[in-house]
């Protein structure tokens, strides 16, 4: 058995032996709730085809013991039957592109709770959100994304869980406060579309005459030297929700270490590790609701230019910030947002601007009682001009049932959205939650 199988069947034992023991002292009350989903989309430009048919199956159990114990969990499994509709071809629907899509299982969450006077504990598979802003991460980072769909899928289905022990403490203050602290062995990145699919992240063209030898790829397994930690403190203070955040883990999409010899470009993708600090705002004046966040990453990792493998990474700071406005009345929300991302130390060999971001814009409204609720948002990325609008409407037949349908448009010819700009779609969605 590896180290990295050891410790993760390790860290199990620590979850299942306090269980089995609850479980023989105490009578549990066992609850299980969740859905059933199917969320369909087709391709509108481009190579028109379906995107998805996808049927989910959403399990949230739950057990409560006496003396403040508790279970819970959330898993996913879905067949998208998709894959089997389209015809398999050469380029962007392959049998492997095709097998990574047509099912999965997934555990989101699968933790032991114990919930005392003036803390909380959890154990087990856990996701942990940080932040204050919508649709963009930038203090969200403990947990990676699986990039199936892009960033279109709800970052609570694309966030991976984390095997972790979480410690939220209470102090007894004058002002409403908690400190959280964060232990992660089970360090994992981000999960990217497989090379060649509709939604994998363009590369830069080999040039010609050039052969790619890529290397195996540098990332962290399960193992006590690449354990991500992290510390939170959140509180409100003259009635200001504030939060200030420490994560030391690892930047969960790769860096592109690059080698050129004679008619060769050897090639290994890296993860680096990074320290990440900073924290969060927000307050509500009546109708109004101000909230931002910032984020230092230090020694990120930056693509750059170069001819070897020391030179084609530069390891630099970057300040990322946001601030958002909301404005709700009258049934109706307005929310712009502004994110900007400066490099500090920036030079012409690195292969980002020296400053980038995104503004967002999100209007909703309902109609019937609450029934009825149409909604739009907008993202646009004004330094390399791509854009993303995200038209929907939804409909709550019941407490139970609820139907979505709306449109996905992609713009530009550069840049994190404008890549995407022939994958425009439409979809529907109906669910059935229990």
């Amino acid at each position: 058995m590896n180290h990295s199988a050891y410790m993760r069947r390790l860290f199990i034992f620590f979850i299942v032996a306090p269980l089995v023991s609850i479980s023989h002292a105490h009578a549990a009350t066992w609850s299980m709730h969740g859905g059933v989903k199917n969320e369909s989309a087709y391709f509108i430009s481009g190579a028109t085809r379906w995107d998805k048919i996808q049927h989910r199956l959403e399990l949230k159990p739950e057990a409560v013991w006496g003396h403040g114990w508790q279970f819970r969990g959330r898993g996913l499994l879905w067949y998208d039957a998709a894959m089997d509709v389209n015809a398999t071809n050469n380029t962007d629907l392959t049998a492997g592109i095709k097998q990574h899509y047509r099912t999965a299982t997934q555990l989101k969450e699968a933790y032991l709770l114990y919930e005392g006077d003036s803390f909380d504990f959890r154990l087990g598979q856990q996701q942990v959100v940080w932040g204050k802003t919508d649709g963009l991460r930038m203090l969200d980072v403990v947990n990676p994304l699986d990039m199936r769909e892009f960033i279109l899928d709800d970052f609570l289905d694309s966030r991976m869980g984390l095997a972790a022990a979480r410690l939220n403490w209470y102090p007894d203050s004058d002002i409403e406060q908690e400190v959280e602290l964060l232990l992660i062995p089970d360090a994992k990145v981000a999960h990217a579309a497989p090379t060649g699919s509709r939604w994998a992240f363009a590369t830069a063209p080999v040039p010609t005459g050039i052969t790619v030898q890529q290397r195996t790829t540098e990332q962290p397994n399960w193992s006590a030297k690449n354990s991500e930690a992290g510390i939170a403190w959140r509180g409100n203070v003259s009635g200001w929700d504030l939060s200030a955040n420490y994560f030391y883990g690892w930047k969960s999409t790769p860096n592109a270490l690059r080698q050129f010899l004679p008619g060769v470009m050897q090639l290994q993708l890296k993860h680096f590790r990074m320290h990440t600090v900073g924290g969060s705002f927000s307050n509500a004046f009546g109708a109004w609701v101000v909230r931002g966040e910032m984020a230092a990453n230090l020694r990120e990792g930056i693509n750059a230019l170069g001819t070897t493998f020391a030179d084609t990474v530069q390891r630099k700071s970057t300040l990322n910030a946001a601030l958002a406005v909301e404005w709700s009345k009258y049934n109706w929300t307005i929310s712009p947002q502004f994110f900007i991302r400066h490099i500090n130390g920036w030079n012409t060999a690195l292969l980002e601007t020296k400053d980038s971001g995104f503004w967002t814009l999100r209007l909703a409204t309902d109609f019937m009682h609450e029934k009825l609720k149409p909604e739009v948002l907008f993202l646009a990325d004004w330094s390399a001009g791509g854009w993303l609008a995200r038209p929907k409407v939804s409909y709550e037949w019941s407490d139970h049932i609820i139907t979505t349908g709306g449109v996905d448009l992609l713009g530009g010819h550069r840049g994190l959205l404008g890549q995407f700009n022939n994958n425009d779609r439409v979809y529907m969605e109906s669910e059935y939650t229990f």
